[in-house]
């Protein structure tokens, strides 16, 4: 009896023992399976995902066209932050479709942030490739201003008019009519523009001046040219082809004495103008063999005096005798004190006690 207990208490021992290491065996096979689970999911490959915050410089917008991909860059940093949380590391539990799930929103998020990293990289490199062309089109700019260019010529009103001058006076200032004849038609058209022209308010002094100085040299040859063959300039309106009003110039008709006295002298106050204007005659200043312009106004007026005042046909001045042009006595209140005015451009002093006498006028054309 006592070993049929005791055969009773060591099966009941023996069962308890192997139910207890099944349960520890499940428990075990269980255990080993959530390990690798959880092994799986904290893998470098998905550990980098837990938890993690990834600062994003630029939020991008990739809006993918037929033909390029556009990318919408905004300034306002972005924290992105992604952390998978599991609810279950049972592949069989009801949540497990939860995980599969937020691990392929997790692998897309990743796959998105790389792609946001590469976009923000070529935006960081923009800058650089901008300073790159902006150095290459400074470049261009510097080789284009030392590369020399070829000097455009400047259309200029009166260049009709040098170039008649240049072909027809010598530098002397001797006037060749006969030759001058053959080109009448060009200085015809040259004074058809000044009669079409408009001068404005806005002109400078010296290109209103040079404009009146023309005007008055190109009608008094054509003057001659259409009488000529004559001797002199006097032969014509009884002597006074000054006062005949037959230019037409700026919306009037004028004479040659308008131009000179009524607009040149009274605007312009300026007597050096006496040795500019022409009066085809020998006793007249040299006609200057090239057209007067806003440019080469003062440098040639002032040329022009020098030369006409030290020339011994027209002026004899010394510091005991000074005998000068009519043009001095004619226009002497446009000079002032005449003998301080020819003391300024003349090459000799004229004493204090020196009288001035004036010459006699040749009226003979100076051809």
């Amino acid at each position: 009896m006592k070993n049929l207990s005791f055969i009773c208490v060591l099966f009941l021992f023996l069962s308890c023992d192997n139910k207890t290491n099944g349960t520890n065996t499940i428990s075990t096979k269980d255990n080993i399976e959530k390990t690798q689970l959880q092994s799986k999911v904290e893998s470098p490959q998905n550990s980098s995902l837990k938890g993690t915050k990834i600062l994003v410089k630029n939020k991008i917008n990739v809006e993918v066209k037929p033909d390029k991909m556009a990318l919408d860059i905004s300034s306002k940093n972005t924290l992105v932050e992604t952390t998978p949380k599991f609810s279950s590391l049972d592949n069989n539990s009801p949540n497990s479709e939860i995980m599969k799930e937020e691990n392929t929103k997790a692998g897309d998020e990743k796959e998105r942030l790389l792609i946001e990293k590469i976009l923000i990289e070529k935006e960081m490199k923009q800058p650089e490739s901008n300073k790159e062309v902006k150095q290459t089109i400074e470049q261009k700019i510097e080789m284009e201003r030392k590369t020399p260019k070829k000097q455009e010529k400047t259309i200029n009103l009166h260049d009709d008019f040098n170039n008649l001058l240049q072909r027809h006076v010598n530098n002397s200032g001797v006037v060749n009519y006969r030759t001058f004849k053959k080109d009448q038609d060009k200085l015809d058209a040259y004074l058809k523009v000044l009669e079409k022209t408009i001068i404005e308010k806005t002109w400078s002094r010296n290109k209103s001046l040079a404009f009146w100085i023309n005007a008055y040299n190109a009608n008094t040859i054509k003057l001659i040219l259409k009488n000529y063959p004559i001797k002199s300039i006097m032969d014509l309106n009884n002597g006074k082809p000054w006062d005949v009003k037959w230019i037409k110039i700026d919306q009037r008709t004028l004479s040659l004495n308008n131009i000179e006295n009524d607009i040149i002298r009274p605007n312009y106050s300026e007597p050096r103008i006496h040795f500019a204007v022409n009066c085809a005659a020998k006793s007249c200043p040299p006609l200057l063999n090239k057209a007067w312009t806003e440019g080469n106004l003062n440098s040639n007026l002032e040329r022009q005096t020098k030369s006409f005042i030290n020339n011994p046909i027209y002026n004899t001045i010394t510091s005991s005798n000074v005998e000068v042009s009519k043009i001095f006595d004619w226009y002497r209140k446009d000079f002032g004190d005449l003998k301080s005015y020819l003391n300024k451009f003349s090459s000799s002093k004229i004493g204090k006690n020196t009288s001035v006498n004036f010459k006699t006028y040749d009226w003979n054309l100076n051809n």
